[in-house]
């Protein structure tokens, strides 16, 4: 993924996607597609050779619905048949913004984006060269080639009370961190747990964010995974963090049915 303006995936979070339009192509391949997002404007997304390219595009307008701003040839893709994966998402706030690669045996690529809302989401991608606009899974093999690094092969609760928050790995090796504070959850990517390293360099970023509404400080972990858009390997390792030694992991629930013991 190119940026070619400043624009990140991160300016996006909290944000509420408010129309998209396509050019070219047809509303699930266009040659080109705009996300007007709230207090961002226009983002255009194209392909650029196998990946995608994501860029800020001031002069499509802020897509306030009206089509004001938009180019002539640019069409709403927020209705109708073919646009089933953005629909119902416009108005809502965009949760999270996650790569999605293409791996081939041991060779992998970064080949577009999953946008994450409060009940599902929909996923850019670069396909063959074109750009394809989907939902969650698409039909066919090329499905087992897509890759998204969000499940968690070990996670450690560092605060016993609020707010919630953890060290987490991916399956991957990435490190996230993990917090639940006044209603606010937040998924953090940084080089490793040692703080020394976070926001140097471009190895952080902020992944997630969500406000629930409320001024909340605790959460179960299997509840904030459900919300985050993240899920437990089935031989995670689950553990809290109890005088600066981690205890023996344990089972949790799936999420929405509660922990086996004490978050």
């Amino acid at each position: 993924m190119t940026d070619d303006e400043e624009l990140y995936a991160s300016d996006l979070l909290g944000r509420r996607l408010l129309e998209v339009t396509a050019e070219g192509g047809t509303p699930a391949r266009p040659s080109r597609l705009r996300l007007h997002v709230e207090e961002v404007g226009a983002v255009l997304l194209r392909a650029a050779g196998p990946g995608l390219s994501l860029s800020a595009d001031p002069g499509a307008g802020a897509g306030a619905g009206d089509g004001a701003g938009m180019d002539a040839d640019a069409v709403p893709v927020t209705g109708g048949q073919g646009c089933a994966p953005v629909r119902r998402f416009v108005g809502l706030p965009i949760r999270s913004v996650r790569e999605v690669r293409h791996r081939d045996g041991r060779v992998g690529r970064a080949c577009g984006l999953a946008f994450r809302f409060a009940d599902g989401g929909f996923r850019v991608l670069v396909l063959d060269g074109e750009l394809v606009l989907a939902h969650d899974r698409l039909p066919g093999a090329v499905e087992e080639h897509l890759h998204e690094d969000v499940t968690l092969a070990q996670v450690v609760r560092t605060c016993p009370a609020s707010p919630s928050q953890w060290d987490a790995w991916t399956t991957d090796g990435q490190y996230l961190y993990l917090r639940y504070r006044h209603g606010e959850g937040s998924v953090d990517q940084h080089p490793s747990e040692d703080t020394d390293t976070w926001d140097v360099g471009d190895g952080s970023r902020l992944l997630t964010l969500w406000d629930d509404g409320t001024d909340g400080g605790e959460i179960a972990l299997p509840d904030f995974l459900a919300a985050a858009g993240l899920r437990l390997a089935p031989d995670a390792e689950v553990s809290v963090l109890t005088s600066w030694r981690y205890r023996s992991g344990r089972a949790w629930a799936a999420p929405g049915e509660g922990a086996s013991g004490a978050s």
